[in-house]
């Protein structure tokens, strides 16, 4: 067991290297007799958490049947007023072991009983919950543990903020870069808040707008539907990649474009960031269509396919564009329905937008 003072550098060390959060709390729990500890971010919908390796029988349950989303556990202790470690039999009688679901289906079948914990409010409006879980063979949470804790209670709450203020800086900075590159972009929250922006952004006033309490809002209201579902999803996503395009429609001197939601990607372990995806608006030039070998090769296409993508992605319609190829609008049909099989789009504009995004080779 690490001397305090070291354990302390290993908790400033964590703001910076996301991945020694798990030795953090793996010491937490060794130095108090418990059996593992467990960090999780409240502050949105999508609660996100790292834990002991210990304690995955218990993050495994957590997960698996939705208590995250009904833990009154948590609630209750995010209502206590609390400047330090509590003891949570100080809060929790038998009886609620005994008769609260959280305990009764959860923690109790799995052994474990009451344990310590604290939580710590963020000046970003983060809510950051350290539990350290307890089995109740084990017996309760002594005096000496919780006064430990509370010795290590401001490094905890020094270095949560120092890893959220660093992420955000980082982030900030990704949508800086995408500024560099000509690209209008910002970084959506879990709940599709802006959380960064760039100024390349504002020139989509008012095709895009950032409305109250930071919502991105779109002018042709299908996107706006659109954008909806696809936070939705996302949320439901849990932890697997995600990315959703959609179309703009032109509007006054705004060009027509494509939106691209992309998942941020960062430590998988980092919870310190509302930040779920970057939204990046392609806009639309159709007398730059990438040509016809480049489509193939991204969505494998036959050459016709491809052929007939690009007539379609620089504006011909069916019928022109079965004139130019010298087919039938049958065939165009058969091939666009292919088209969209294997690209896994369910709409030709989607596939189009999406064509038509795409900045050629060299352009």
């Amino acid at each position: 067991m690490a001397s305090e003072t070291n354990f302390i550098d290993l908790i400033y060390e964590s703001a910076f290297i996301p991945t020694n959060w798990e030795h953090v709390l793996d010491q937490m729990a060794q130095a108090v007799n418990g059996h593992g500890t467990a960090l999780f971010n409240v502050s949105t919908a999508a609660t996100r958490s790292i834990a002991s390796a210990s304690l995955e029988d218990l993050s495994t349950k957590m997960l698996k049947e939705g208590w995250a989303t009904r833990n009154t556990r948590a609630q209750r202790l995010l209502s206590i007023e609390q400047h330090g470690f509590i003891n949570e039999a100080d809060y929790f009688s038998d009886e609620d072991y005994e008769t609260h679901p959280i305990f009764t289906e959860v923690m109790k079948p799995l052994g474990y009983g009451f344990g310590t914990s604290t939580f710590i409010s963020a000046p970003c409006g983060d809510k950051i919950i350290f539990a350290v879980e307890k089995k109740k063979s084990k017996g309760p949470v002594d005096t000496a543990s919780i006064a430990y804790l509370d010795r290590l209670r401001p490094h905890l709450a020094r270095a949560a903020m120092m890893s959220s203020r660093l992420e955000f800086e980082r982030i900030n900075a990704a949508v800086e870069a995408l500024h560099l590159t000509g690209l209008p972009s910002a970084v959506l929250g879990f709940n599709g808040r802006v959380l960064a922006s760039n100024r390349l952004l504002e020139n989509f006033i008012p095709q895009i707008v950032i409305a109250a309490h930071d919502q991105l809002r779109f002018a042709h209201a299908p996107a706006n539907d659109l954008l909806s579902v696809a936070i939705a999803r996302f949320q439901l996503a849990d932890g697997a990649t995600f990315s959703r395009s959609f179309p703009l429609p032109q509007l006054d001197d705004a060009p027509p474009a494509v939106v691209h939601l992309v998942q941020v990607s960062g430590n998988a372990r980092d919870i310190f960031t509302s930040a779920a995806f970057f939204l990046v608006v392609t806009p639309i030039d159709r007398t730059k269509v990438p040509d016809t070998e480049t489509i193939q090769g991204l969505f494998d296409l036959s050459p016709a396919e491809a052929r007939v993508a690009r007539r379609l992605a620089a504006g011909s319609n069916v019928a022109a564009t079965a004139t130019q190829l010298s087919i039938s609008d049958e065939t165009v049909r058969s091939h666009v329905k292919s088209i969209l099989s294997k690209s896994g789009m369910q709409r030709q504009a989607d596939f189009i937008a999406a064509i038509a995004s795409i900045r050629p080779m060299g352009g």
